[in-house]
């Protein structure tokens, strides 16, 4: 018996010397008594042998080791082993059998080592990200400041310094493996995807709204709300890519009193419906017209029209609706109308 003990641990000396300080987290002594065993009954690995390699394997990967850190101790084991077995036999045969079985051992261990190493990885990654979603719930809810730091600092990370919210309409792995490459906090909520990120948003084709960015957690907030009331006027007028609240401003501010809204357009607009061919050319021709900045040239080339026929058109708005695009007043009042026709009716 001393002289198995003193045999084992000059093994363990042996695997240590060639891999290093990873033996040294991992159960060599059980390594070395398990492969032993399996190449010299000439059987594979059993079946509690193969489940305590891929919990050990699950456990290298919690403790952070590197799994060819892993794979590479598990077959120097082998090596060693079979070093050590080949000078205790002299017959070719029996040497040749000890290695088909060593080998067939070392390949059954190092795929249980792997499998269960991956899992585990798959395992804190489906944790992590269960955690970040639930960071993001109380970052973009109503849960106290202190609640939300505290949140943030065990997962380490940093909710003080400037960011901003992006809400993507679109809900894919494709967007969430995107914006987690980004390092941005991004989960699922609602059918769309929230994603709170530094700096500007990553490319994508998808829809999306992006608020301004805040510094703490009211200014994320503020940020997510934007994020929310952009994407909801990009919805309405069927915008594409990202679209920045601040490029949406004054719509969101009309959408924010839809009542109010719809009452402008009803009593600017709806005296165009007594026009003889009805109100749509009349509408087409007065949003073309602020679309070209007031140009009646340009408006009459983006309806195909001749010139003639768009300054009539506008005159004829002039009648219907005693107001007339060339006073400043009256020209404000007729755009908000088209604006919020544009809002409203997309949204209804």
């Amino acid at each position: 018996m001393p002289r198995v003990r003193q045999s084992v641990d000059e093994r363990l000396l042996a695997v240590r010397a060639d891999v290093g300080e990873g033996a040294d987290r991992v159960d060599v002594a059980g390594w070395i008594d398990r492969l032993e065993r399996a190449a010299r009954a000439g059987e594979r690995l059993g079946r509690v042998d193969v489940s305590d390699l891929t919990q050990a394997g699950a456990r290298a990967a919690g403790d952070g080791l590197p799994l060819p850190v892993v794979v590479d101790t598990w077959l120097t084991t082998g090596w060693v082993i079979w070093g050590a077995l080949q000078k205790e036999s002299g017959d070719v045969r029996e040497v040749g059998r000890l290695a088909g079985a060593l080998l067939r051992a070392l390949d059954d261990g190092a795929k249980a080592l792997a499998d269960g190493f991956v899992h585990e990885q798959r395992a804190a990654v489906r944790r992590d990200e269960s955690a970040r979603a639930a960071l993001l719930d109380v970052l973009i809810g109503e849960a106290p400041v202190d609640e939300v730091l505290a949140a943030a600092q065990r997962l380490g990370l940093d909710v003080v310094s400037e960011r901003s919210v992006l809400v993507v309409a679109t809900v894919s792995e494709v967007v969430l493996e995107r914006l987690r490459d980004h390092g941005a906090l991004a989960a699922p909520r609602d059918g769309v995807v929230v994603a709170v990120i530094d700096g500007p948003p990553p490319r994508g084709s998808e829809r999306a709204g992006l608020g301004r960015p805040g510094a703490g957690v009211a200014g994320i907030r503020r940020s997510y709300r934007e994020a929310r009331r952009a994407l909801d006027v990009a919805n309405r007028l069927d915008l594409h890519g990202v679209v920045p609240f601040r490029e949406v401003l004054p719509e969101a501010l009309l959408l924010n009193d839809r009542v109010g809204l719809e009452a402008l357009v009803e009593t600017t607009l709806a005296a165009l419906a007594n026009a003889r061919h009805g109100a749509g050319p009349l509408l087409r021709t007065l949003g073309a017209y602020f679309d070209a900045g007031g140009n009646v040239a340009a408006t009459a080339r983006a309806l195909a029209i001749h010139e003639r026929t768009a300054v009539y058109r506008l005159a004829r708005i002039a009648e219907l609706t005693g107001l007339d695009v060339d006073d400043p007043l009256d020209r404000f009042r007729l755009e908000l109308a088209i604006r919020g026709r544009a809002l409203t009716d997309a949204g209804s």
